[in-house]
């Protein structure tokens, strides 16, 4: 399946998609959220996890701000999704911005 989105998002597209090959598992969805949010526009997170997981913008973008407010990860489940997101050149997409 081609995949259109911004030229922008695609290399965070790529680190998602190579931490998570076979979609994004439940417990992983508000962490990597979280992990995710200090580095990007909530705009921007949400177009491109929006692009991956198929849900709706509007959801997903509801989702940015719920793990900010009312559904705060905790930590230990963010470092898992980091430790995924190592693996595929996170460090490098760090470094990208």
């Amino acid at each position: 399946m081609q995949v259109s989105i911004a030229p922008h998002l695609q290399s965070t597209y790529h680190l998602i998609k190579c931490a998570f090959p076979n979609g994004i598992e439940s417990q992983a969805y508000l962490p990597l959220l979280a992990l995710l949010y200090d580095e990007m526009s909530d705009r921007n997170l949400a177009e491109v996890l929006a692009c991956y997981t198929g849900k709706d913008y509007g959801v997903v973008l509801s989702d940015v701000y719920r793990i900010k407010s009312t559904d705060i990860p905790i930590a230990e489940a963010i470092t898992k999704v980091k430790q995924r997101l190592l693996a595929c050149g996170y460090e490098e997409w760090l470094e990208e911005g």
